[in-house]
């Protein structure tokens, strides 16, 4: 399953054509197995499905992201991080120090923050 980047999709606008479009352009690049080529078919003809396509979209978002607006501007839509979700993670001061079997966080003296999956590998960066 493709992941979506982290960033804006809609910026600027709160009309629904406008959200119904940019949603429905994501969500057809990436739902390659076609699941929701009928909710992309709705939006097109114009039906409100706004909310509907925010729940698909949020199928896509990597892990511990979510799809929806920013939480400072209500009228740009994308994939951002969770970072209440991401804050109830166990921290390790040390990368080298991530535990087998539990996914962790590291932020570095810059703020960067690295999640780390239970497999050991990064699953999410933050810079």
């Amino acid at each position: 399953m493709v992941k979506a980047t982290i960033g804006t999709i809609s910026h600027g606008t709160l009309r629904p054509e406008d959200l119904l479009r940019a949603f429905a352009d994501e969500l057809e690049y990436l739902d390659a197995d076609g699941k929701y080529a009928e909710l992309i078919a709705e939006a097109r003809a114009g039906d409100d499905v706004v909310a509907e396509l925010e729940d698909a979209l949020n199928e896509f978002a990597p892990p511990y992201c979510y799809f929806g607006a920013h939480p400072s501007d209500g009228a740009d839509f994308g994939f951002w991080p969770d970072m209440d979700a991401i804050a109830e993670l166990p921290l390790v001061a040390d990368p080298a120090d991530v535990p087998e079997g539990t996914e962790c966080a590291f932020v570095n003296d810059h703020g960067n923050v690295t999640v780390y999956g239970a497999d050991g590998r990064v699953i999410l960066e933050l810079v």
